[in-house]
């Protein structure tokens, strides 16, 4: 995995290195908070996660620097808990009706959004950014709040990729020299079932709201 973070990583660097500058490459951490949700009976909503992300972004310009495409990859600690109201099994442990389960989820996320951004103002600019999140989940540990299982690290509870909507805004403070430092909120919620039970119809979404900073050159 460290492997294909460093093979994206140089992609990157090698489409934005050619030419006058059409792009911005932001470092970006974003501490963030995220929640898990079902849309059925047989699955309550538990508690949030407190976890963090940190990456690369590029924004390709659209003809000027007002309008872009962003993309790029991080990696993000996810996760939440969810409560079964009927009986399921987690690597082949039986698990008690009522039982809530935290997902502690490792995640790649590559971002693929239109961003729109305003003029300079005394060094400040402001944007909003609508896309599409997709997931790439490389670690998943399972716990229960009742001791049934601690810590089992199992990906057939949830899916490989997933996809889900990107919304956000924030603003940036020009440096000078081409460099900035930015800050906004970016919302993500996948679009379909993050977890897969064969037992269990509903579907289970992952929502996530982050705080992303970044310093732009």
């Amino acid at each position: 995995m460290k492997k294909l973070l460093l093979s994206f990583f140089l992609l990157l660097v090698m489409l934005f290195s050619f030419g006058q500058k059409k792009y911005d490459i932001t470092l970006i951490a974003s501490p963030q908070m995220s929640w898990m949700t079902s849309d059925g009976k047989h699955i309550r909503n538990g508690k949030g996660f407190i976890g963090y992300g940190f990456g690369i972004e590029g924004d390709i310009f659209i003809n000027s620097d007002n309008y872009m495409i962003v993309t790029g990859v991080t990696l993000s600690k996810d996760g939440g808990s969810i409560i079964y109201n009927l009986p399921v099994q987690i690597n082949e442990i039986p698990v008690r009706v009522g039982t809530a389960v935290e997902f502690n989820l490792t995640n790649l996320e590559i971002p693929l959004a239109l961003k729109m951004r305003t003029r300079n103002f005394n060094r400040m600019r402001y944007f909003a950014q609508l896309g599409v999140s997709n997931w790439l989940n490389i670690k998943s540990v399972l716990t229960s709040d009742n001791a049934s299982f601690q810590e089992i690290a199992e990906k057939h509870q949830v899916r490989f990729f997933n996809i889900g909507l990107n919304i956000g805004t924030g603003m940036e403070y020009d440096l000078g020299r081409g460099d900035a430092l930015t800050a906004g909120l970016i919302y993500s919620d996948a679009f379909s079932d993050f977890t897969k039970n064969p037992g269990i119809k509903e579907n289970t979404s992952l929502n996530i709201l982050r705080l992303r900073l970044g310093f732009v050159f």
